[in-house]
């Protein structure tokens, strides 16, 4: 889609009546062409070409064609027990003995399922450090685990690996477990807040073959943020984690691009304005690939031809310095996504105008590192 921006939209670059040619390709999409081929057709005639697509599996998303229904069982605790009903109980003993002072463990869900490279199945628990106290609400946490174990005869679990996965501050006690560090994705600034207790209730988490290599994942995911767990060279290993913002629009996800049986991730979050009236936080997406061994940032994919979003943020960047005269955030991101979409000229302007004029450090030495590797 060839677009053409007026440069008048305010920027560092700025020259009355210039334009901008966001993406230098030929071919504008018409309507007609986002319809389909048949974009006045009857409803007759649009039933009965869904009917015969759906017969044939032409263009069907590839979940249901080339990937197997998983045998798992879910097995969910009521968490308004205290602490857990019997059977959850179990498996805290692979926790600190006895709890912390002022606190209980809680079993929140159960699955039973093959993730790894034995014919054996394992056991995958979630549980939780929970506040005691009148002051609490039922369902609070602040510290959650995520245990896999093999079932042995007599019914008692043993150990294979333990993570420790989400937690709202660092806590004294000493449980041996490994540790996921879950960051904010690449180029958000955003100061992560969180309260002592995690003030909500939310957090599960799911089995699903994101790699596509016949081996069930473990995706957890809480409010602010998803954690995965695969089994990788003959071990299980954290894949992905990130924090996003609970007000972003869209849900963190994994979603099958382009049907090749491996998902990619998609952690929206917020643009972080502080101090500004008016500025409005636009939503910032990162996108993660599998590269065989872990998933590693390809924003170039999802802002290559992302126009909309170039817009819009451009925007809200010239609404701000009309009103301000200047602003740090909206001028990294536009530079970043010039980056992107490998215009590396204007990615320069708005980088360079950010090292000489920002005051947030943060985006000063991000636009230094993205400057060095723009470098002829």
């Amino acid at each position: 889609m060839k677009q053409h921006i007026q440069t008048t939209l305010l920027g560092p670059y700025s020259k009355a009546h210039d334009y901008l040619d966001i993406n230098g390709r030929a071919g504008l999409e018409t309507p007609t062409a986002r319809e389909g081929l048949f974009p006045k057709a009857s409803t007759y005639f649009r039933a009965l070409l869904y009917i015969l697509l759906t017969l044939t599996a032409f263009g069907v998303n590839a979940d249901t064609q080339t990937r197997k229904t998983p045998d798992v069982e879910y097995h969910s605790y009521d968490h308004y027990d205290f602490p857990s009903d019997p059977e959850g109980e179990k498996y805290h003993r692979f926790l600190a003995t006895p709890p912390p002072d002022t606190l209980s463990y809680t079993t929140r869900k159960k699955a039973i399922a093959n993730i790894d490279d034995t014919p054996e199945k394992e056991t995958i628990v979630l549980m939780v450090t929970q506040p005691r106290g009148e002051w609490v609400e039922w369902g609070q946490w602040n510290q959650a685990f995520l245990l896999i174990a093999e079932s042995e005869a007599d019914g008692i679990p043993k150990k294979k690996d333990i993570f420790k996965i989400f937690a709202s501050r660092t806590y004294p006690w000493d449980i041996p477990a490994k540790t996921i560090e879950v960051q904010s994705a690449p180029f958000v600034f955003r100061e992560f807040q969180s309260a002592e207790p995690w003030g909500f209730q939310g957090v599960s988490f799911k089995l699903v073959d994101l790699t596509g290599d016949g081996i069930l994942d473990i995706w957890a995911e809480h409010a602010y943020g998803v954690a995965v767990i695969s089994f990788q060279e003959g071990e299980f290993k954290a894949v992905c984690s990130a924090y996003s913002s609970t007000r972003r629009e869209d849900p963190i996800e994994y979603v099958d691009l382009d049907n090749d049986g491996i998902y990619e991730i998609r952690i929206p979050d917020r643009i972080w304005v502080d101090g500004v009236p008016g500025a409005a936080f636009p939503q910032w997406m990162s996108l993660y690939k599998w590269d065989g061994n872990t998933y590693v940032l390809d924003n170039e994919r999802f802002y290559a031809n992302n126009d909309e979003f170039l817009i819009g943020l451009l925007n809200s960047y010239n609404y701000i310095m009309v009103r301000h005269g200047r602003f740090d955030e909206y001028g990294f991101y536009i530079g970043l996504v010039f980056y992107y979409r490998g215009n590396a000229p204007m990615a320069r302007k708005y980088l360079q105008w950010i090292v000489k004029n920002a005051k947030n450090d943060d985006y000063i030495q991000a636009a230094k590192s993205l400057l060095k590797e723009l470098q002829p």
